[in-house]
């Protein structure tokens, strides 16, 4: 693919950089929906998260359109598959983090893009003929600060896989990817060497960890909650789901020491039968209004460049990450695009061998 997304710190410079020259407000789709009706089916990632989708896209884009919106809390790649091999599709948009988006592009699972959208200006991360970058979100450690106090946790990923300055029980993600990634920085792997990943070694790393995971979290919401209700002593989670949690008065913290940063993108299977209504849902949600909103809801960074840099320069965005600090990990959608399948296959395995 060679127009595909490849993620990096000079990508981004040079998109802020040079980005708001070229700015656009983003282009309304053409057509019209086929009738005022019309229902989508977008998935989603349950919890907090559900209820961010559900009151910063959802809610304004059926007060605007008149289209029905249903949020379904199941990603998996494997039903999105299966759905478009039966040419039975029931999804009409995946929210695909990035090796999602890649190999599901590769497999030939999405619909084209609508031109207005693929070739959008004043974002970021340009768009994919096949799949939209929506926002960058930075996943790193939590723990509860009454059972573990300063000097008692770890804060990087070195500290998490160091039992031994840091004894505890773990919890992990069932997904490989940002796994593989904490294992080989944790090992000693410079986050700007880590692509290719070497896969051998990240596994080597991970058993040496295994012992010590009290728990695989099979839904985001398990990855802070197993800390939460005492199932693990440290986790890595998405600081929006700790602050839900701390919001309700647990005493978790996150650290933005050292974090993975990713792109969370949408795409259309192929075979929807919403492709149109699909599409204006994904203009609206890249509108500088409802970017702000999300970002600011969730702790994300905009794909966005006016929204982007409007943040940066106010008091707001101080939740932003620092992608050329060297410490912090931007993932490589490219990679997991080519190495997905056969990769989670075997991390799958390796959770319960």
């Amino acid at each position: 693919m060679n127009d595909q997304i490849r993620m990096n710190r000079r990508n981004f410079s040079l998109s802020l950089g040079a980005g708001v020259a070229a700015l656009a407000m983003p282009a309304v789709i053409t057509g019209r929906a086929h009738a005022a009706d019309t229902t989508i089916t977008v998935t989603s990632w349950g919890g907090n998260y559900h209820e961010m989708v559900k009151k910063v896209f959802v809610e304004p884009f059926t007060a605007e359109t008149n289209i029905a919106v249903q949020l379904v809390d199941n990603g998996d790649m494997a039903k999105v598959k299966a759905q478009v091999l039966s040419n039975s599709v029931q999804w009409d948009i995946i929210d695909a983090p990035a090796g999602f988006a890649t190999s599901g592009a590769k497999e030939n699972l999405w619909e084209e893009l609508d031109p207005s959208l693929s070739e959008m200006t004043g974002l970021l991360q340009k768009p994919h003929s096949h799949y939209m970058p929506i926002y960058l979100y930075s996943g790193g450690l939590l723990w509860n600060s009454e059972r573990h106090p300063d000097g008692k946790h770890p804060t990087d990923f070195s500290g998490f896989f160091d039992v031994e300055k840091f004894p505890g029980r773990r919890c992990m993600r069932s997904l490989a990817q940002e796994t593989l990634e904490m294992a080989l920085v944790a090992d000693g792997v410079a986050p700007k060497d880590l692509y290719p990943l070497d896969v051998d070694r990240a596994f080597a790393k991970l058993d040496q960890l295994k012992p010590h995971i009290s728990k695989f979290a099979s839904s985001t919401p398990e990855q802070s909650s197993s800390v939460a209700q005492n199932e693990a002593d440290f986790s890595y989670s998405y600081y929006n789901r700790v602050k839900a949690l701390q919001d309700s008065g647990t005493p978790l913290e996150f650290s933005f020491e050292q974090t993975n940063n990713a792109l969370d993108f949408f795409a259309i299977p192929k075979g929807s039968k919403n492709k149109e209504a699909a599409m204006k849902f994904i203009e609206f949600c890249l509108r500088p209004e409802q970017q702000k909103a999300w970002a600011l809801a969730g702790f994300y960074m905009p794909n966005h460049l006016e929204t982007l840099n409007a943040l940066r320069q106010s008091p707001e965005g101080s939740f932003l990450p620092d992608l050329d600090n060297g410490k912090n990990v931007i993932i490589d959608p490219v990679w997991w695009g080519d190495n997905l399948t056969e990769v989670q296959r075997r991390y799958a395995e390796w959770m319960i061998s």
